[in-house]
């Protein structure tokens, strides 16, 4: 089965290229394709003597670097960055293709819950530095003053700013996100 040239028959994916297999059997069970700019994660949901299915959805190098590290379970890693996910049917012949929002998918076609990639130290290092490499992301830590730090963080299109503030027993988050378009516009003014 060569997964590329089934995905290739998608319109929108018609230069899609197979990237980086995370887990095998006799076929790429789950794995990232690059189609352009953006990288998808797919999982191979269903596997007949009719039809294959998979689920797929754009998603960052963040996220695929903190599954690769045991950071995030499997679920957490396929829901997390856009509410928009495809769902892939071949039986052989022809394919379809549906896009659908996470909450529409029937959960037996999801990742079981809690699981994790369960890595062994050093099994996704290669796979964990080319993904640092290609990403484009950019942290910036300032602090403004002693009990709080800001942090500005900017993930492909969108700029997030975090305040993380620790008092004794008491962990507090609060986090804002917004489009890098639009940040130009907001001031941040500080105690």
């Amino acid at each position: 089965m060569n997964v590329e040239e089934i995905l290739r028959k998608i319109p929108a994916f018609r230069s899609v290229r197979l990237d980086t297999v995370l887990f095998e059997s006799k076929y790429p069970v789950m794995f990232t394709c690059r189609n352009g700019e953006d990288i998808y994660l797919f999982i191979c949901c269903l596997v007949s003597a009719d039809k294959l299915k998979w689920i797929g959805t754009k998603t960052d190098y963040n996220t695929l670097i903190r599954l690769l590290e045991n950071g995030i379970t499997i679920r957490d890693a396929f829901l997390n960055v856009t509410d928009e996910k495809l769902l892939i049917e071949y039986d052989g012949r022809k394919i379809s293709c549906a896009i659908c929002n996470s909450e529409d998918i029937p959960d037996k076609l999801l990742p079981t819950a809690g699981e994790y990639m369960d890595a062994e130290e050093g099994e996704f290092t290669e796979e964990i530095h080319l993904f640092k490499v290609r990403n484009n992301n950019y942290e910036y830590r300032i602090k403004p003053y002693i009990s709080s730090f800001w942090i500005l963080s900017r993930y492909s299109e969108n700029i997030r700013l975090s305040d993380e503030y620790f008092n004794i027993d008491l962990k507090f988050d609060r986090e804002i996100s917004f489009n890098i378009g639009k940040v130009a516009n907001r001031s941040i003014k500080y105690a």
